[in-house]
């Protein structure tokens, strides 16, 4: 088949797609119902545990303390589902609030109760275990929360968090802080990291001084107390002797502007003609140290060039210096210093610069059981500024020692950003990864609540010991703060790659800037090499969805092949559902259906610091399928909302339909490369991808050439979104950008015609994708 190229479509769902979620379920008692004795027992003990909580609220009217209890209750095993938490928290609502204002861990929610009332109509309800055996058939324990302190020896800044009750209480309850560490004489910085997560940097404490702290009726709403933490960028780099010409911008040419959050750009001249006349920076030039930041850039510009190979593709892009971090020999820099610094830089810029590169090592690993402050911060920045942020994974050591990879530095994971590993470019004689394997620096996920961090890889070096257990490093090469070409490792290195790429991208298209659709246009082309040796059940831990092609293939098909994007916004109670999915006959064969089916799905889930690995709470799950025919259903009846339906549908994204035994013996290239079949299940992933191969099903059946298709998002929510969302009257809703690639894999079928052919037959809008010029690139063979 030639190499025409043709642009990717855009389409959209019809009226008729569009759903109305419908009630069900039985009147029959669930089997996790505690019997009426074991219920009357439970009710007991919980009612002991909460009249010792009243003692509590009883202390602090005395003291005449206007903060709230803070409590905890405890789930039963397996009492985290929607269906039961719904049960739970309404057992704790009150005429004025909700009360449960958080969650420690996923079985473990926070309770306020402002007064004695609310804790007295609050136990009437335990003790009565006839109106509320769904709630108590849920409930293990009550216990007093108490904040989480770490001390250290010494003088030290500490980073204190208060409770999250709302605004107005939020607010009241800085005041008597702020007042009580004034009278304490206590110094201290307030920073806002996102929406009702304010921070408090007290500078210079002594553990005496938090014993001071505990005395004060205040300590009863802060949530946490540790040790500030500080961060640090390093740069490992060797000299080269290899020459790069310089690059100019062309004139009366228009070019995307990135970026760069760290150390300083030095205007050396191969990126003095890139590099926009000011810098942001709240230090001087005297405490500024430009070497790792020059690095970052020159990758930006000239990553392709220094390598001598086409990794990236584009036409260049200008770069922005916002100096975050500064040189770490003169003065380190806090948490709450560095998100000060990054959201200023943004808010500032923003207009003009809408993709940022922020590769920076933050000595932290994730935690299984929350989202870091850090990655809250940049989802919040994200969300307030309208950007997006490419972010490196970490770099870890252990493979200096023997030990195994450590898990994601805190900041990776981030939900809003697109977050990078690296992979290995080249081989060295002592290097212990393989070309286009993960680098053994590069750090792992998976991110907190199993969300796939990173999503993506890119080329950042090579690493290893010799015999005399030295360090050997096979770096990417760059250019130095002093304009010399050196090399160097680190995922702070494959990460500007792909912020080049997606800037790349966004300059071509003659669309107005949108994250999620070049998160999702990104993730879409990544595919694994056929030399990567990780097994495939742990690939997306290790290099996420894999590595991206360059712009020209992202943006363009060959006529064996499809692709579509489905862009909108899923309304809390509706759903879509296309039933009129137009899969090409021309994909018949031997009278069945065949082809590859690659579906990428990015969505921006509503975001709650508050609920602990429950960050996420709102999901978009995906079903892509053949049915037997439609159906006309009855609207009279109760609960029956949607006038049509399907019979006899099978989604094809389910593992256990496909033949274990074809999947293992077929070796092709999308074998090897692109299959992906994950089971999300009931997982919030705000990324969701899918590779068939349809010939690998072990029933024909599902491809019999009457078979319609169809294609079918739906929305689900936490029950804590949609209850508060239900409290408040406010309709919750998800903004998503869906992508999906139907492929001949014989390469010969004119999928792009027909499926264009079929779009307009069934009355869908679709429009290419709008480009600013055409790329005079002919589509490589695949």
């Amino acid at each position: 088949m030639n190499n025409e190229k043709l642009p990717i479509k855009f389409f959209a769902h019809r009226d008729i797609d569009k759903r109305r979620v419908e009630g069900g379920g039985n009147n029959d008692p669930p089997n996790w119902l505690l019997p009426e004795e074991e219920l009357t027992k439970r009710a007991f003990d919980l009612n002991e545990e909460f009249n010792a909580l009243k003692l509590e609220i009883i202390k602090r009217n005395e003291k005449e303390s206007t903060i709230p209890i803070v409590f905890l209750a405890k789930l039963c095993e397996d009492a985290t589902a929607k269906s039961r938490r719904h049960d739970v928290t309404s057992m704790f609502q009150t005429k004025e609030h909700s009360n449960v204002i958080g969650m420690t861990s996923s079985d473990e929610l926070m309770i306020r109760i402002d007064s004695i009332e609310d804790m007295e109509q609050i136990s009437s309800r335990i003790t009565d275990p006839d109106n509320n055996k769904y709630a108590l058939s849920c409930l293990e324990s009550f216990s007093l929360f108490k904040p989480k302190i770490v001390r250290v020896d010494g003088k030290q800044n500490y980073k204190v968090k208060l409770q999250n009750f709302n605004k107005s209480k939020n607010s009241e309850i800085q005041k008597q802080f702020e007042t009580t560490l004034n009278s304490e004489n206590i110094q201290y910085k307030k920073r806002e990291y996102a929406d009702n997560l304010t921070v408090y940097n007290l500078q210079q404490i002594q553990p005496t001084t938090l014993d001071t702290l505990e005395k004060h009726n205040i300590f009863g709403a802060i949530f946490s107390m540790e040790p500030m933490p500080r961060y640090t960028v390093k740069l490992d780099s060797y000299e080269s002797t290899q020459e790069v010409p310089i690059n100019k911008p062309k004139d009366n040419q228009h070019y995307v502007t990135i970026g760069i959050l760290d150390s300083g750009i030095a205007r050396i001249p191969h990126l003095d003609p890139w590099l926009n006349k000011k810098r942001w920076t709240p230090y001087p030039d005297s405490n500024i140290d430009p070497d790792h930041g020059t690095f970052v850039a020159s990758i930006v510009i000239y990553g392709d060039e220094c390598e001598k190979k086409k990794w990236v593709g584009g036409s260049g892009t200008r770069v922005f210096d916002a100096t975050v971090f500064p040189d770490i020999d003169k003065e380190g820099i806090e948490e709450d210093e560095l998100i000060e610094n990054i959201k200023e830089a943004i808010k500032y810029n923003c207009a003009e610069v809408k993709i940022w590169n922020l590769s920076m090592s933050i000595k932290r690993e994730v935690a299984d059981d929350k989202f870091s402050d850090f990655a809250i911060a940049l989802d919040y920045i994200q969300d307030k500024y309208k950007v997006l942020i490419c972010k490196s994974a970490g770099n870890c050591d252990n493979f200096l020692f023997g030990k195994p990879k450590g898990r994601i530095h805190e900041g990776a994971d981030s939900v809003r950003s697109l977050v990078v590993g690296s992979i290995a470019h080249k081989e060295g004689g002592y290097n212990k990864a393989e070309i286009d394997n993960p680098s053994p620096f590069s750090r792992i996920g998976p991110g907190p609540e199993y969300i796939i961090k990173p999503e993506l890889v890119h080329y950042g070096g090579n690493a290893g010991i010799d015999l005399t257990r030295t360090p050997i490093f096979t770096g990417v090469t760059s250019f130095s703060k002093y304009g010399t070409i050196k090399t160097s490792i680190g995922t702070s290195f494959s990460t500007p790659r792909v912020t080049s790429l997606a800037a790349g991208i966004y300059q071509e298209l003659n669309e107005k800037f949108d994250p999620l659709l070049l998160k999702s246009l990104v993730i879409h082309s990544a595919t694994y090499s056929k030399k990567l040796k990780i097994p495939n059940k742990e690939r997306t831990k290790h290099v996420g969805f894999g590595c991206p092609k360059t712009v020209a293939d992202i943006i363009y098909n060959a006529p064996y092949e499809a692709t579509l994007i489905l862009r909108g916004k899923l309304v809390q109670g509706e759903y879509i559902d296309i039933t009129d999915f137009p899969m090409p006959d021309c994909l018949i064969r031997n009278g069945f259906f065949t082809g590859q089916i690659i579906a990428t799905l990015v969505y921006d889930p509503i975001l709650d610091h508050t609920q602990g690995a429950e960050y996420c709470q709102s999901n978009i799950d995906i079903k892509f399928g053949s049915y037997d025919d439609k159906t006309q259903r009855d609207t009279t009846k109760p609960n029956i909302l949607n006038p049509v339906g399907r019979r006899g549908a099978s989604n094809l994204f389910l593992n256990n339909l496909y033949s274990k035994r074809r999947m293992k013996s077929n070796s092709d290239d999308f074998a090897l490369k692109e299959r992906l079949l994950i089971q999300y299940k009931d997982k919030y992933y705000p990324v969701k991808k899918y590779a068939v191969d349809l010939s690998e099903l072990k029933e024909t059946k599902y491809l019999l050439p009457n078979k319609l298709w169809y294609l079918s998002l739906r929305g689900l929510y936490r029950d804590h979104t949609a209850s508060k969302a239900e409290f408040d009257n406010v309709k919750l809703e998800q903004e998503f950008s869906l992508i999906i690639t139907v492929r001949d894999s014989l390469r010969k079928a004119a999928v792009y015609d027909e499926v264009s052919q079929k779009l307009d037959q069934h009355n869908f809008w679709h429009s290419n994708i709008k480009l600013v010029n055409d790329i005079s690139i002919s589509i490589d063979s695949k």
